[in-house]
């Protein structure tokens, strides 16, 4: 075996192996602006080595960002795939079937398969259930829409979709506790998907209001500067021994509450 090649096997890819995930890597990938604390990245560490679910496979998302009424968001979500194939693994696994619950215009209640709609219906909710072979009846789930519509970008463009994955997740889990207790997908946060999408820290009001004073000050201190260098600039070489003979030169620029007077003109 060459040197390249046993170089080759000793460097980590942790696109494959999660138990090569480090502190450093989680801080690298999903904590850019260090708002994380140290308890938070081993909580994420926990998460994806415990698990077995990879940040860069999309199985989990590390979301982290500041607050507007000040303070840090941290959530670990964990994608509706990541739940399906850890069920999968399970030897009890036996399937699922999973729909929506609606109401047609006579106030008669439907439980569609899939996330289909028919003319005429009012979608209230999801179902699920998800069959083991050591259960003697399926896990059965339902959930109100009412609960879990946030009214987000992705919940108004498609709620069926998204109520039937809400459902099949609580049913998931409930059914495989030992496999996936502890583990929410963005759909359990409500809002999260939509965080995720952007996560940029957005200004308060108080905090713009301080920015925008500290760049007047220091407007101000650089005028102020400006103003001294000149003036010592301009400033004659000598100095008549007689004050008669200093004459005050008026400066053809304009003083401050000049210029505001003139800007204010319309």
């Amino acid at each position: 075996m060459t040197n390249n090649q046993l170089s080759a096997q000793g460097k980590r890819d942790i696109a494959i192996d999660t138990s090569a995930w480090t502190f450093q890597d989680v801080k690298r990938y999903f904590d850019p602006q260090n708002l994380l604390t140290e308890k938070q990245v081993g909580q994420a560490l926990s998460l994806i080595k415990g698990r077995n679910l990879n940040p860069l496979a999309n199985e989990v998302y590390i979301v982290a960002y500041k607050k507007k009424n000040g303070g840090t968001e941290f959530s670990l979500i964990v994608s509706k795939e990541a739940f399906l194939k850890r069920a999968s693994q399970n030897p009890n696994y036996e399937g699922f079937e999973a729909g929506v619950v609606t109401v047609d215009d006579e106030g008669v209640m439907h439980e569609r398969k899939g996330a289909l709609m028919l003319p005429g219906d009012t979608l209230v909710g999801g179902w699920a259930r998800v069959y083991r072979k050591n259960f003697k009846v399926p896990v059965e789930i339902f959930v109100s829409r009412d609960e879990y519509d946030k009214k987000q970008s992705t919940w108004s463009a498609m709620p069926a979709t998204m109520i039937r994955k809400t459902a099949l997740v609580n049913a998931l889990r409930e059914a495989f506790p030992e496999d996936l207790g502890n583990m929410y997908t963005e759909d359990d946060g409500g809002e999260t998907l939509d965080r995720i999408k952007d996560v940029t820290p957005q200004e308060t009001q108080e905090e713009v209001r301080a920015r925008r004073l500290e760049e007047a000050r220091q407007a101000q201190q650089q005028l102020s500067n400006s103003a001294e260098k000149t003036n010592a600039e301009d400033a004659p070489l000598y100095k008549s021994s007689n004050p008669g003979d200093e004459t005050p030169v008026r400066s053809e620029e304009p003083v401050q509450g000049e210029l505001i007077e003139e800007e204010l003109e319309y």
